[in-house]
């Protein structure tokens, strides 16, 4: 008996919609050709429930509206961009969602963070001290695109770099440790932004227990482009990775240093050592794990939205109190 590809219907036609749309099409042979859907229109209920894939890049605004609407139409399977929900009150109304939704966090499912999330699971870094690195990009540098939806804050939020780079920051930081942080804060700035509410530089500090993890994240670090880097400070070692050189880690142990190379390739969505996708490679990941859910029942190893929600919880929060003064 043939089994019935996967039939996905992408919201938003944006960058994100684009790339989910690749991503979807390297698995020609499980997922059918992907479907286009109006932002605008409302959704209609899937024709096969059981095979049905909502993806949702639309607007960071109107994600939790389209999450809470799929339900309601009968989808049991979404792929939701970050963030699924912009402040408190929307997170609240996702909160106990009934249905499988995976979120668009790719850096975790990289090689280099699965390398480090096994290593801290094995104990190799002994206790833990901290997680440090930068996030960083430049497009707040450049003269601002006309009609953008971000500078909207019904369609993009109040925030810009806390949810559309911080979330990805603190997914990889709280995947990596292996659970949330106890105590969250976040300072923001607003240099060079295209709209007074869109923030273009934050620190995010997490404590967790006695490990401490700082963050710089930003769209205002003229010169770069995607820039992440992660270092983890141990007890018994330290690692660096970078999104520059994916398929490669370097750890000092006592005085010395060491490379670690991938040295294996998993069709489609990572290719040889060295010839990776980038950060379609994520995406590719991603969807591939949902798929196989959907048509097997194998539990899908990719971000789900309630580990989403306790992130987005925490850096909400943060915001909160930032602002209270």
């Amino acid at each position: 008996m043939v089994q019935q590809r996967v039939q996905p219907l992408i919201v938003g036609r944006g960058a994100a919609g684009k790339a989910l749309r690749h991503a979807l099409a390297m698995y020609a042979d499980e997922v059918a050709p992907a479907v286009w859907h109006d932002r605008e229109a409302p959704l209609p209920p899937p024709d096969t429930p059981d095979r049905a894939l909502l993806v949702i890049a639309n607007p960071h605004a109107l994600h939790t509206p389209r999450l809470l609407e799929a339900v309601e139409q009968g989808y049991r399977f979404a792929i939701c961009e970050k963030p699924a929900a912009i402040n408190l009150d929307q997170l609240r109304a996702l909160e106990g969602l009934q249905m499988a939704t995976w979120v668009c966090h790719g850096y975790r499912l990289l090689w280099g963070p699965e390398e480090l999330t096994r290593a801290c699971a094995a104990g190799r870094f002994g206790t833990l001290i901290s997680i440090e690195g930068r996030y960083w990009q430049s497009s707040a540098t450049r003269p601002p695109k006309g009609d953008s939806w971000k500078d909207t804050p019904e369609l993009g939020g109040r925030f810009d770099v806390l949810l559309d780079l911080a979330t990805h920051w603190a997914d990889l930081v709280t995947h990596i440790v292996g659970a949330l942080p106890n105590r969250t804060a976040v300072r923001r700035w607003f240099i060079n932004g295209a709209s007074p509410h869109r923030d273009t530089h934050v620190h995010v500090t997490m404590e967790f227990d006695d490990m401490v993890s700082f963050g710089s994240i930003s769209k205002t670090a003229h010169g770069n482009g995607n820039t992440l880097e992660l270092e983890i400070v141990g007890e018994l070692a330290s690692a660096s990775w970078s999104f520059a050189q994916p398929d490669m880690i370097t750890w000092g142990e006592g005085g010395t240093r060491a490379t670690q190379v991938r040295t294996t390739a998993e069709l489609p969505a990572r290719p040889g050592p060295f010839h990776g996708l980038g950060w379609m490679e994520g995406y590719g990941r991603l969807v591939g794990e949902v798929v196989a859910h959907i048509r097997d029942g194998r539990p899908a190893h990719a971000p789900t939205l309630q580990e989403h929600l306790g992130v987005l919880r925490r850096l909400l929060g943060a915001a909160e109190l930032e602002a209270a003064g």
